[in-house]
């Protein structure tokens, strides 16, 4: 844009090695110098041309650098509510499920609970860990989609598709 500025109203110079023939005429050869003086075109539709193109890739350029910050916000955001969600398993959930389970034994040890009791307990404490386990995952995934999202590769694959593929198969049996 700035040398189409500069150079809009007048082409100074232009040489170059001539090679012409021209019918009836013999061949010429040798160099050619010509000066382009301005009459009736003052160069502005290629200062227009130029100035667009510029605009062109400095919108390209703001528009990227916005998909980037919402990709990243986006990342930061499933990062942070899988972390908090598997912290809330592995400091409250899997502590006290584990603790309802030995109060429960104690109960089934005086007799004052059932075998079937002990087993459905037993059930809800495999279920809070498989949950716990679950949400390590996810917050692994998503861990993996904030470095992508910060380092700039794009194509992340989502914790949306791994989960859907992680659990059709489970589906299935």
């Amino acid at each position: 844009l700035g040398l189409t500025n500069a150079t809009g109203f007048i082409n100074v110079l232009d040489a170059g090695y001539a090679n012409k023939s021209t019918t009836g005429a013999p061949r010429e050869n040798g160099y050619e110098i010509s000066l382009e003086l301005p009459i009736f075109d003052w160069g502005g539709s290629r200062r227009a041309r130029a100035k667009a193109t510029y605009m062109l890739a400095v919108n390209r350029t703001a528009d990227t650098a916005v998909r980037v910050r919402s990709e990243v916000r986006e990342a930061y955001s499933a990062y942070r509510t899988t972390y908090d969600v598997a912290k809330h398993y592995r400091d409250e959930v899997v502590p006290l499920r584990k603790q309802i389970s030995e109060e429960v034994l104690l109960r089934y040890n005086g007799m004052l609970a059932s075998v079937f009791e002990l087993l459905a307990d037993s059930r809800d404490q495999i279920t809070s860990v498989n949950g716990a386990i679950e949400a390590q995952r996810d917050f692994w995934i998503a861990e993996t989609e904030l470095q992508t999202a910060i380092n700039g590769s794009g194509g992340a694959v989502s914790s949306a598709t791994i989960a859907a593929s992680g659990s059709a198969p489970a589906a299935e049996h």
